[in-house]
């Protein structure tokens, strides 16, 4: 029995399989040949999986040790015959796994292992051990579902996000043993979970393709950048007229940067964020639309255009600044939104999920936000004052670390600060040198405080629900648009 790639994998019979390092999980992605050791005493293993196979489909869900997360999964191919292993593709015939896998006793082939025993080789006599020894080894196919090879070897689900899910006696699946079996609904989330983690790094891969190609091209509003700095109304008009002549219909048009937070300064940049709609007949013809359409660097203005698909990607994989738009509603951020989706606003609380919430942590405290901000303070331990660059990047991580707190204390976002709200007087006073680095810190602390009080209320969002909600709007969106702009074909023959 054969699975769909892309499926979901329903009624189906799960198993862990650990993996002693990466390059022992590269080769078995490579090869699509794993292996599995009999025990001392019976059932082995391959008894295991071969009853297993006559039940329905098997899945091993993979992870490799000491990386603490999980790294894919595959269906097994056990009644399959293996290749030989003349035909593995290394040097000395030797099936590649037998540098990776672990025993169902916890002995690797060549390597660690957790719980050594006399029969453990070592690195010189290897080849010997391996023929001495290989009846013990069962090889078998499988063939890969998802993986995260093609992001990076090191890519994986992190542990963090599967603590919830738990093997019939309590323990967390995350301390499951090599050949564990798990329960059906455990098996089928994990596997949901590795989906779901992989298209947040497709979907980030593709927009950091886009971004690299976008560097050469020529500015989409090079006419238009010239009111890109007016007000923020009177200035979108020529920027909007751009995007639904050359692309489509726009649905909402708001600023990026400060202004939408109510929070710019005179000197402050109009940065613009536009969603707009290709038409249907586009969509499905063999010449798509442009899903993102970013300024390059050694522009003076910085623009974002996504197109409708791309945006609904972004607000399901929890992308903060997205997610931001939908709270916008009534506020005077917005320069134009349409009656659709002021609609997807009311699905707003359906995005507010944890990984929204890990988003804004992970951005105010990292490189670029408090990390930044203490190595400063290493290198100049008796300087409170903080420079000009170091004020806005303060102000940045502040404005984070309240949007966190709003989100896990108030189930809420409040994105576009009032002009008398105690928020908005913090982050201009924090972005024009008001704080010292002493006194900052003490900020930054009482937000960690709220926010740590307040973060296990955080609860899990039903993301299956949204993404059935989201798209239903979006096609929504796509079938009343081939009602207004029906197919033609050029060519009246068809």
């Amino acid at each position: 029995m054969s699975l769909s790639l892309e499926s979901p994998v329903y009624e189906a019979t799960y198993f862990i399989s650990k993996c002693i390092n990466l390059d022992g999980l590269d080769q078995c992605i490579k090869t699509c040949v794993w292996a599995c050791r009999d025990h001392s005493n019976s059932p082995h293993p391959r008894e295991i999986l071969s009853s297993a196979h006559h039940k329905g489909p098997v899945i091993l869900i993979f992870s490799v040790n000491n990386q603490h997360g999980w790294h894919g999964y595959c269906e097994s191919l056990f009644n399959e015959s293996p290749r030989t292993s003349s035909s593995y593709p290394t040097s000395n015939g030797t099936p590649p796994q037998e540098v990776g896998f672990i025993s169902s006793q916890g002995i690797s082939k060549f390597g660690g292992n957790d719980n050594a025993d006399s029969a453990q080789p070592t690195l010189c006599n290897k080849a010997e051990y391996f023929f001495r020894d290989k009846n013990s080894w069962h090889h078998f196919n499988v063939r890969w579902l998802k993986h995260f090879l093609t992001f990076n070897k090191q890519a994986c689900l992190k542990f963090e996000h599967t603590q919830h899910l738990l093997l019939p006696d309590g323990t967390p699946v995350n301390n499951s043993r090599n050949w564990q079996l798990v329960e059906e609904r455990v098996g089928r989330e994990l596997c949901e979970l590795i989906d779901e983690h992989h298209q947040k790094l497709s979907i980030y891969k593709q927009l950091k393709e886009e971004e690299k190609l976008g560097r050469n091209e020529e500015s989409f509003f090079k006419e238009e950048a010239a009111t890109l700095g007016t007000e923020v109304c009177g200035g979108w008009t020529a920027v909007i007229r751009k995007v639904e002549r050359d692309l489509g219909k726009v649905h909402l048009a708001c600023p990026f940067g400060s202004q939408r937070y109510n929070c710019s300064l005179p000197e402050s940049d109009n940065d613009v964020f536009i969603v707009y709609q290709a038409k249907t007949t586009q969509v499905l013809s063999l010449d798509p639309p442009r899903q993102t359409i970013k300024n390059s660097e050694r522009e003076l203005v910085d623009y974002t255009v996504l197109e409708l698909q791309r945006y609904c990607e972004l607000l399901l994989a929890g992308d903060q600044r997205c997610i931001e738009t939908l709270f916008l509603e009534e506020t005077k951020a917005v320069a134009l939104s349409t009656c659709q989706w002021r609609q997807l606003c009311k699905l707003r609380h359906h995005l507010l999920n944890r990984s929204c919430f890990d988003k804004y942590m992970k951005e105010a405290q990292g490189n670029t936000g408090l990390k930044q901000l203490q190595k400063w303070k290493d290198n100049n331990p008796v300087v409170d004052q903080l420079t000009p660059k170091l004020n806005k990047l303060s102000y940045i991580s502040i404005r984070l670390l309240q949007n966190a707190r709003d989100l896990v204390a108030l189930k809420t976002l409040k994105v576009y600060r009032d002009e008398d709200s105690v928020q908005r007087k913090e982050l201009l006073d924090v972005r024009q040198g008001k704080y010292s680095y002493s006194e900052l810190m003490g900020l930054v602390e009482s937000y960690l405080r709220e926010i740590e009080k307040s973060e296990a209320n955080l609860s899990d969002v039903d993301m299956a629900v949204a993404k059935r909600k989201v798209e239903n709007w979006l096609l929504m969106c796509r079938i009343q648009d081939l009602d207004i702009n029906p197919y033609q074909p050029a060519d009246q023959n068809l």
